[in-house]
Parts: structure tokens; C-alpha cells; sequence
């Protein structure tokens, strides 16, 4: 079996800003992929954030050292990055000339890891790359937007006829997912969940959705929230591309779980379905209410 320490750890970057001016609004995001030996994506987490007053450089720069800082233990990573500034300087094929307290900061958490950089060229169509440009730029322009705002996003109003809250847990140890949601209808709350041996979080939050989903009215409209980013950007922005290329990926690749997104795919159609990550769910006694069933399930699997 293996273990954490065995998996491979990719860290996805990318900052925006304004690189005409400095002290600008701006974003930074990252993307941490744990995949198995087969290079199956196990577990993914995405991070971002921005300032109000920054640099693109600081905003490159800033993502790498936030995706070194969630990695729990001494790992072997990959970094891959469409900046060559922070590469180089990272290599210390240059010396920074700027920006020393950040540069402090990421030398102090590569010392304690094995990091291996990939540069990738921007928008030539990476499609990780692509993600995190999308969220840094959002994270920007939230910024450019409201620049007084602060805090985490409320699970947002639902005017559905049916909610469901999905979370999910995942055993690196165990190799095993679980997923759980509550359902609520006409003020009436009903709890589904399953722990699955052999499968990876992503796969489960899919299987957890299309359970759920099956077994509701069809004359219903329903809107279902997710801790995982993955479904809702697959089910609102990749699968219509995914089925008109013939379940090929932008690269040419077969879709993964492609039995799982056909089946979201069909029942989507047959009823009014809206997908929604939710970032923050703290406050949320439903979401904190399928996560600790999730827990459950989890601890309860053979």
C-alpha cells in the first residue's frame, strides 16, 4: 500500500497582476496534487488569496511559498511554474534583487523539503496552469472590485426546491474515501454516505454526487453544494467541452471516471441541477453535519 510519504506531490502556481505597475491589486493561487504511482490524482486542494497592494513578482512568488507551507510533512515536490523569475532565483541562477522577507521565507520551507521545478510557458493551454490563472486573476479582480472587503464567502442563498450538502474524507493510509451528504426537503433532513475501499477522493465525491442525485424527485429542482471544486467546475465549465471532443481532455487524453461524468451528465439533463463549491463551511451546521458523518464512515471502514 502506499503510503504519503510515497505519493508524488505536485504543486501548480501562478500570480496576477498588473505587471505594468506596481502596488496594484493582485492574486495568487495553487493547486497541490497527490497522485499514486499509476499518476491518478488521489487528492487535490486548491489555495488562493491576493493584497490589495502588491507585484506580480510577489504574487509568483507568494503561491509557491503557500503551497510549500500546507504540505504537512518533509516531502518530495514538484513545482511547476510559468514564471522564470521566481525559477531562476529559486535555482539561484540569479540573486534577488527584491522582495528579500518573501525569498527568506521560501528558502526556509524548500530547506525542508526536495524541490523540483518544471516551467511551463503561460496560456500555451496546461490545463493546471490554466486553473490557477483563472482563480489568481478572479482573486485580483475581487480585490480591483471591493478592495475593503474581507472574510469568507456565507454558503450562498438557495432558492431550489431540494439542497444537498456533499463533503468527503480521504485515508491515504487506508486508501479510502468516503462520502457523505444531507439532503434537505420541505424543512425534512435525510443523510446518505459511504466509505469506499480503493478510491481516490475525487472518484468518491462523483459517486456521491450521482447516488444523491438518482434517488430525488425528478420534478424537482435542486441545487447541490460540494466541498470539492472539482465537481462543481467539472459539471459548470468542462463537460459539455469533455463530450463534444468524445470524452477527450484539452491534451487528447481520455477523461478520468468518464463513467461517473456520463451518468452526472444524463441525470443533470433530466432535471434542473445547480452545482455550487462553497469555500467556506465552518458556519454551516448542514456541511459540518455530512463532514462529521464522512468522518464516521471513514473511521468505521474495514
Amino acid at each position: 500500500m502506499r503510503t504519503a510519504d510515497q505519493m508524488q506531490i505536485t504543486i501548480y502556481t501562478d500570480g496576477a497582476c498588473d505587471i505594468h505597475a506596481d502596488e496594484q491589486p493582485g492574486g495568487w493561487a495553487a493547486i497541490l496534487c497527490a497522485t499514486d504511482e499509476s499518476g491518478s490524482v488521489i487528492k487535490e486542494s486548491v489555495l488562493s488569496g491576493g493584497r490589495e497592494m502588491t507585484t506580480n513578482n510577489q504574487m509568483e512568488l507568494t503561491a509557491v511559498i503557500e503551497g510549500l507551507n500546507a504540505l504537512k510533512r518533509p516531502s518530495e515536490v514538484t513545482i511547476v511554474s510559468d514564471s522564470q523569475y521566481v525559477i531562476d532565483i529559486a535555482n539561484r541562477v540569479k540573486k534577488s534583487r527584491k522582495n528579500a522577507e518573501l525569498w527568506k521565507r521560501y528558502f526556509q520551507l524548500a530547506a525542508t523539503h526536495q524541490v523540483n521545478w518544471i516551467y511551463v510557458a503561460g496560456h500555451s493551454g496546461h490545463a493546471y496552469n490554466e486553473r490557477c490563472d483563472r482563480i489568481a486573476v478572479a482573486e485580483k479582480n475581487r480585490l480591483s472590485r471591493a478592495p475593503e472587503s474581507s472574510g469568507d464567502q456565507p454558503t450562498p442563498r438557495i432558492d431550489s426546491d431540494i439542497t444537498v450538502y456533499l463533503s468527503t474524507r480521504y485515508s491515504s493510509r487506508r486508501k479510502t474515501a468516503a462520502w457523505s451528504a444531507v439532503t434537505m426537503y420541505r424543512e425534512e433532513m435525510q443523510e446518505r454516505g459511504d466509505a469506499l475501499a480503493n478510491t481516490s477522493e475525487l472518484e468518491a465525491v462523483l459517486i456521491g454526487a450521482k447516488t444523491c442525485l438518482a434517488k430525488l424527485p425528478a420534478d424537482r429542482s435542486v441545487t447541490l453544494l460540494t466541498a470539492q471544486e472539482y465537481l462543481s467546475k467539472g459539471m459548470n465549465q468542462w463537460i459539455a467541452k469533455w463530450a463534444a471532443k468524445g470524452w477527450k481532455t484539452q491534451e487528447g487524453n481520455p477523461v478520468k471516471y468518464q463513467d461517473h461524468w456520463r451518468a452526472l451528465l444524463e441525470i443533470a439533463r433530466a432535471r434542473k441541477v445547480e452545482f455550487i463549491f462553497v469555500k467556506s463551511r465552518k458556519d454551516d451546521p448542514h456541511f459540518q453535519r455530512a463532514t462529521a458523518l464522512a468522518k464516521q464512515l471513514l473511521e468505521g471502514a474495514d
